[in-house]
């Protein structure tokens, strides 16, 4: 009896700690949120596979996004043809620098400029959705709004993936989102979305810098040498 008592603290500590190690979905999405919300600056590449019906092999291209606020941006895309069979990277890179708004297609050696004052609030079309408010919102939009996603998500396991060749241990969740269901593996210390799986698409993040300092050439662009610009 003795023994069991003496037992009893650590029994205990051992329930409390598990407890604390393993939040519901509510605490995970209202952390996420909290994290993402705060972010102003941040950078993110990700290697991306695309799933296409059909298609003996699902494509994979990559994917860096950089934003410092409040209006310069880079986006640097190599992704499949919209055919299945086209194995063929498709590149581009778009650079917002605050005054200029630049898209460059390497393939090509074309580019493109266009006053950053002319992308306002009413601006229309594709245009519109290059005013740095939207490209943000585009990244971020659902892990900002993830307390909204409290109903209907679920943690499914837990997963250690590796970020920048270390194992990260993850929590794994699934939510519904108005543009669809998404896997989310979640650091467990950081809160950070190192994968994210859609239907037609799985993302994993190989670089997650939120709120660090970022240089400034990645907000620079320069057309090289022999450039055209597009008669578009």
């Amino acid at each position: 009896m003795r023994d069991f008592i003496r037992c009893m603290p650590c029994v205990v500590v051992a329930f409390a700690t598990a407890a604390q190690a393993q939040p519901d979905v509510a605490s995970i999405l209202n952390r996420i949120s909290q994290t993402y919300k705060a972010v102003s600056n941040y950078e993110l590449i990700a290697n991306v596979t695309v799933r296409q019906a059909g298609a003996r092999t699902n494509p994979s291209g990559h994917v860096l996004f950089a934003f410092r606020h409040p209006n310069e941006y880079r986006m640097e895309t190599a992704m499949p043809g919209t055919e299945s069979s086209d194995a063929t990277l498709e590149k581009m890179t778009i650079v917002d620098d605050g005054v200029t708004v630049w898209s460059y297609l390497p393939d090509s050696n074309e580019y493109d400029a266009l006053p950053a004052s002319e992308l306002t609030d009413g601006t229309a079309g594709d245009h519109g959705d290059l005013r740095p408010a939207s490209m943000d919102n585009f990244m971020m939009w659902r892990f900002r709004s993830a307390s909204d996603f409290i109903a209907g998500a679920k943690i499914l396991r837990g997963e250690a993936i590796e970020l920048a060749g270390e194992k990260v241990d993850c929590y794994v969740l699934t939510v519904s989102t108005k543009m669809g269901p998404y896997t989310w593996w979640v650091d467990k210390q950081n809160f950070y979305v190192l994968r994210e799986d859609s239907t037609g698409s799985s993302s994993v993040f190989t670089t997650v810098k939120l709120n660090r300092p970022l240089p400034d050439d990645l907000f620079k662009f320069q057309p090289p040498p022999g450039a055209r610009k597009s008669q578009n």
